[in-house]
């Protein structure tokens, strides 16, 4: 049984690295959340977002989204966090998603609420997206944007 499970781990292993998908940076500072809590830009190939995720994009949607972030959980700080080129393009692919986001997809069953602020602050700016909606962040939000979650 631990023979089969180790070569399943291996296998899978094998095939992110084969998706050349990025991986999410090493952070310098514990995160609020445990770090498998977070499940960065693991989606199918050719997809930017799936079933139960949502995408955050570096251009709005007038400008074609460019590189994507894609999550299932919540992050209380984008900071650590990067957007890789996805299927919308590579514009931005690199950069923080902190500050960075100018327009938000989401895949969820429940509303997705983009925070000025990190760690889920609403008191100076938030937005929420719809399930299965998407929108450009507001004016207050696009390029200021620190955290998110599902509601």
């Amino acid at each position: 049984m631990r023979i089969n499970r180790t070569a399943a781990v291996a296998v899978a292993a094998i095939g992110l690295v084969g998706t050349g998908l990025a991986m999410a940076p090493v952070a310098s500072a514990a995160p609020s959340k445990p770090a498998a809590a977070a499940k960065p830009a693991v989606v199918p190939p050719g997809h930017d977002c799936t079933a139960g995720w949502v995408c955050l994009y570096y251009n709005s949607s007038a400008y074609g989204w460019g590189a994507v972030f894609a999550t299932a959980a919540p992050i209380a700080d984008y900071q650590n966090w990067q957007f890789y080129a996805g299927k919308n393009g590579s514009a931005g692919a690199g950069l923080s998603v902190k500050n960075h986001a100018a327009a938000v997809d989401s895949w969820g069953n429940s509303t997705f609420r983009i925070y000025y602020n990190r760690n889920y602050n609403c008191s100076v700016a938030c937005q929420d997206i719809p399930a299965q909606g998407s929108a450009d962040l507001n004016s207050s939000l696009k390029n200021n944007n620190a955290s998110g979650k599902f509601l």
